[in-house]
């Protein structure tokens, strides 16, 4: 009897069946249920649709050339759709951390049965390839969203900030799985983080006073090779850090092109020193906050992509801090402090009324050391569980 087999048989047992997402049905079931879960939560924000859609296609989305992926979706009573679950063995990750399989895009009904369903089936899709332990969440590897929300219910999440019920963490739990580590985002605003902003930004200008070192915006009309340095210097920048796995070409320019029609050049800056790129930090607008509720690229959506002023979208009050970096040859020449003193200006100038960061691993020291100079607790915690493969 088959892998499968065993799963649909077991389930069934308790009327729930996992099937693959392979059909049209499936893919749109798939994609559907975060509306099932989520739609009655105030604070949750949904993603765009056509987005999840095309990455689980390997046509549309280039990181399935160096992962195993595949996508699952829970049904009751044959044809009610009441969780999903992604399965991913990311080859690279394997090659450096060991044989992690990860699970994400996990959704649920508050229904213990479901999600063992799921994430038992999870384990033998990833134990049959070769995977000892499976953890997550994962969507799709750590170069994706992560993580489960643990803390920070209350805050409506920005881009690449998962969002999920406060029940989410006891179903992992009575299904085996245990905390493996927590991340954390930060937020900060104008109007009660001005007197630490100003801070970083004079000691940034006194790095800057050397002459040494100049920070420029990237130039728009050669934009693939500023991304791809800021590729080459974030890869270099995070080689020792947890979690980190090299963002390939593809991958990366398949972020850049996506991330290309809503980005505003004033929130990247890049450094210098001596003529030479050495760090960056990269932020983006959210466009968490002007996504129709449906998820749906409507007409209204993207008029306000097309028509922007200044390189801004319409009712995007909040900027993203999503990468940031210095090359390790330059580390302790100053370009850290202006990469802060930069991050810091971007909450004082009033181009946008708040600045929020994405996940900071709890063993990434140096991000930490930076965030920590502006002396803000955390906004929201998130949990990576994992679960040893039997």
């Amino acid at each position: 009897m088959t892998i499968d087999n065993v799963e649909i048989v077991r389930n069934r047992i308790s009327d729930v069946v996992v099937r693959v997402a392979d059909t049209r049905r499936g893919r749109r079931d798939f994609v559907g249920l975060p509306w099932r879960i989520h739609d009655a939560d105030p604070v949750w924000r949904p993603p765009l649709r056509r987005g999840v859609a095309d990455g689980m296609r390997a046509a549309s989305n280039p990181f399935h050339a160096e992962a195993d992926i595949t996508h699952f979706v829970a049904y009751r009573g044959g044809n009610e759709p009441v969780g999903r679950v992604a399965v991913t063995i990311d080859r690279e990750y394997v090659h450096r951390y060991g044989d992690y399989g990860f699970f994400g895009f996990f959704e649920s009904v508050d229904d213990v049965e479901v999600a063992d369903a799921l994430l038992t089936t999870a384990q033998h899709w990833a134990g049959a390839r070769g995977a000892s332990v499976l953890t997550g969440p994962y969507s799709y590897s750590p170069r994706h969203e992560m993580g489960l929300l643990v803390d920070g219910f209350d805050q409506p999440p920005t881009v690449m900030q998962p969002h999920n019920p406060p029940y989410y963490a006891a179903l992992l739990e009575e299904c085996g799985f245990r905390r493996r580590f927590d991340t954390t985002t930060y937020r900060w605003s104008r109007e009660t983080d001005t007197e630490r902003a100003e801070r970083l930004v004079a000691r940034a200008r006194k790095v800057l006073a050397s002459g040494r070192i100049r920070v420029r915006t990237p130039d728009m009309r050669r934009y693939d090779e500023e991304l791809e340095l800021l590729r080459r210097i974030y890869n270099d920048s995070f080689h020792d850090h947890p979690e980190h796995v090299p963002i390939s070409a593809p991958v990366f320019g398949r972020i850049a092109a996506d991330l290309k029609p809503v980005l505003d050049p004033e929130l990247i800056r890049i450094v210098e020193i001596d003529g030479t790129a050495c760090g960056f930090s990269m932020l983006v607008p959210d466009l968490n906050g002007v996504v129709p509720r449906s998820g749906r690229l409507t007409l209204p959506l993207l008029a306000r992509l097309l028509c922007k002023r200044d390189h801004r979208i319409r009712g995007v009050d909040t900027a993203v801090v999503v990468m940031i970096g210095v090359a390790r040859e330059q580390m302790g020449l100053g370009a850290g402090r202006v990469v802060a003193g930069e991050i810091a200006n971007a909450v004082l100038s009033g181009r946008y009324r708040q600045v929020t960061t994405t996940w900071i691993h709890e063993h990434n020291h140096w991000s930490k050391a930076l965030v920590a100079q502006m002396k803000s607790p955390p906004s929201r915690r998130y949990r990576v569980y994992e679960k040893a493969i039997e």
